[in-house]
């Protein structure tokens, strides 16, 4: 496992890297339909057209094949993969798990091999088909890559123990996320929770930019979910690849670091050498409980 994890860590952060002008174009022609709550078919056409324009700046065909959908255009920071770990030290085994947004799809293959019943859906139909052909081959693992949107969840109420995503709840619109996150809450066991990721405003100080449609700070978050049944806790990646520990934090300690991420908004911390904003943002990352018998 921790080879595979090493293999993805790259140096460049995502939020820094500079767009080609074939992928700026695609988001100016797509944006407005998604940010007033496309359809599906809206989606994945804008998405599929991007991670076509990936692939060929990388020198690959149409054909699905080995290479990393993302690769050297729109790489992991080493930061992603200790979300990554999160979300494999929070799942643990014997679970039945949803994740929204396959992405590279090495997340869902991971938490397969724990021992899970894994589902990963995307609404493009690019990125499943690369992920089928890297992760799916070991047929002995209960893993299913489906086409789906996270706008509508196709399954029963209380299908899954355990949902989650990373870098998936920018990419919609604030009324979209309420579809969202009202589906996660059905679709979730009581007590079930929803481990989520997503890029802290903090780094641009932008609520929206590009296909980043809505970015969110932590406090925002955490009242979005409490409006829809949810309990958060605060988790922070950096502590779990420090301690070897996952530690959540509610309560009084989460309105501590609400305050303390105003305090940096005020400063205008966007503005800060990348070097310090790593050290002091914190991660906009939530494991939101859907409360007993709720």
């Amino acid at each position: 496992m921790m080879r595979r994890l090493s293999e993805t860590r790259r140096q460049s952060p995502r939020q820094e890297r500079l767009k080609g002008a074939k992928e700026v174009q695609i988001e100016r022609r797509w944006r407005d339909a998604l940010l007033q709550g496309g359809s599906s078919a809206d989606f994945r056409q804008a998405y599929d057209e991007l991670h076509r324009e990936f692939l060929r700046q990388q020198g690959q065909g149409a054909e699905p094949g080995e290479a990393d959908i993302y690769g050297q255009v729109n790489p992991r920071a080493g930061a992603e993969d200790r979300v990554r770990a999160v979300l494999l030290r929070a799942a643990g085994s014997g679970k039945r798990i949803l994740e929204v947004g396959t992405g590279d799809g090495l997340t869902s293959y991971l938490l397969a091999q724990q021992g899970n019943e894994v589902i990963t859906i995307d609404v493009s139909e690019v990125a499943l088909q690369h992920a089928r052909v890297r992760w799916g081959k070991d047929t002995g693992l209960a893993l299913t890559h489906a086409l789906g949107d996270a706008r509508e969840l196709s399954w029963a109420d209380a299908s899954f123990d355990l949902v989650i995503s990373e870098n998936l709840v920018e990419h919609i619109s604030p009324a979209d996320m309420r579809r969202h996150l009202a589906e996660v809450r059905r679709v979730l066991i009581s007590g079930g929770h929803y481990v989520l990721y997503t890029p802290s405003r903090l780094w641009s100080g932008r609520v929206s930019a590009g296909f980043h449609l809505h970015v969110y700070t932590l406090r925002e978050l955490c009242a979005m979910l409490r409006e829809h049944g949810f309990v958060p806790t605060w988790i922070e990646p950096r502590l779990l690849h420090r301690t070897g520990r996952l530690i959540s934090v509610g309560g009084l300690g989460l309105r501590f670091v609400m305050a303390y991420e105003a305090l940096l908004g005020a400063w205008r911390v966007h503005r800060w050498p990348y070097a310090l904003k790593a050290r002091v943002i914190p991660s906009v990352m939530v494991s939101a409980q859907r409360e007993e018998g709720a």
